[in-house]
């Protein structure tokens, strides 16, 4: 069962303002493709990550910065702009959904007129994927049961 810590921004029916998605390499090789996703919301800015089955919501004051790093790290940070990436930015967020998936969750973020972002998290590993445009009513088959629905988000 995913955790939830932190409170989760009214994000259906708001304006992307930016997006972007810190990934996390390991001697070159991807080892997350998602270690956190940045994103900024009537002029605020979201972070969300997943670590050991809990998925954190967390706000910062300014906007995502390049981890520095030296030749030769074996750690880097690349910083890559989703919204710029695919047309994201400026956007109206539709929905955003978290459901359950064995060993983990999915959380998608569903853009009027241009697709979805999912974030998969199964087994402390994650997963980005985007599905080019779509309507809101063939992204979810059948609406979630009320249990777990709440205003633009959907906790497992």
């Amino acid at each position: 069962m995913l955790k939830i810590d932190g409170i989760p921004p009214r994000l259906a029916e708001q304006e992307c303002e930016a997006l972007f998605c810190q990934q996390y390499c390991y001697r070159g090789q991807l080892q997350q493709e998602v270690d956190l996703l940045l994103l900024k919301v009537n002029g605020r800015w979201h972070q969300l990550y997943f670590e050991n089955g809990t998925l954190f919501w967390r706000t910062q004051q300014e906007a995502p910065k390049r981890v520095e790093t030296q030749p030769g790290d074996l750690m880097t940070y690349p910083l890559i702009d989703m919204g710029e990436k695919y047309g994201f930015n400026h956007s109206i967020i539709s929905d955003c959904i978290t459901e359950p998936l064995p060993g983990g969750a999915s959380l998608s973020f569903v853009f009027e007129g241009k697709g979805a972002l999912i974030v998969m998290y199964r087994d402390n590993r994650t997963a980005l994927r985007f599905i080019p445009v779509f309507t809101k009513e063939r992204f979810v088959s059948g609406a979630p049961s009320a249990s777990l629905r709440t205003k633009g988000f959907v906790e497992s």
